[in-house]
């Protein structure tokens, strides 16, 4: 019987963990790359502290600008990973694709003067580029072989 019980709780747990994992998830990718960037950054506290909400503004803005394309793909990923993407598919995807990449693009020069409120031109740079980084980098799992 106790092992029953704790095997329910066990379950439980698990399927709790899994229910709210994707916004779980989302936000913990967000808050790590923020973290990233203000660790590598170079600046001061203070900064850091002025700096946060935007870069967790920026995130959140351009995710908006990304959903209804990555929706799709998400959704089509099956048969874009088999081939058998049709291309009346394929077109809305590149439609949907450009689409998003002009709504990033104007979300980065939005940031870029906010940006700017708070930091150099040669931090702004270097803050896009930090921003840009790859997900292996942030965790810490990219390790060149050089």
């Amino acid at each position: 019987m106790r092992i029953n019980k704790l095997f329910m709780v066990c379950l439980m747990a698990i399927l709790v963990t899994f229910a709210g994992n994707t916004t779980a998830t989302a936000g913990m990718k967000s808050e790590m790359r923020v973290n990233y960037v203000l660790q590598n950054l170079g600046i001061k506290r203070d900064v850091q502290e002025k700096l946060r909400p935007l870069l967790v503004s920026y995130l959140a803005d351009k995710k908006v600008a990304n959903k209804e394309y990555d929706s799709l793909k998400d959704k089509l990923k099956p048969s874009i990973e088999a081939g058998t993407i049709t291309d009346k598919q394929a077109q809305k995807l590149l439609d949907l694709k450009w689409a998003s990449d002009e709504k990033e693009l104007a979300v980065k020069r939005e940031y870029e003067t906010k940006f700017k409120t708070v930091l150099s031109a040669k931090k702004t740079y270097l803050c896009f580029d930090l921003l840009n980084d790859k997900k292996s980098k942030i965790s810490g799992q990219d390790k060149d072989d050089d």
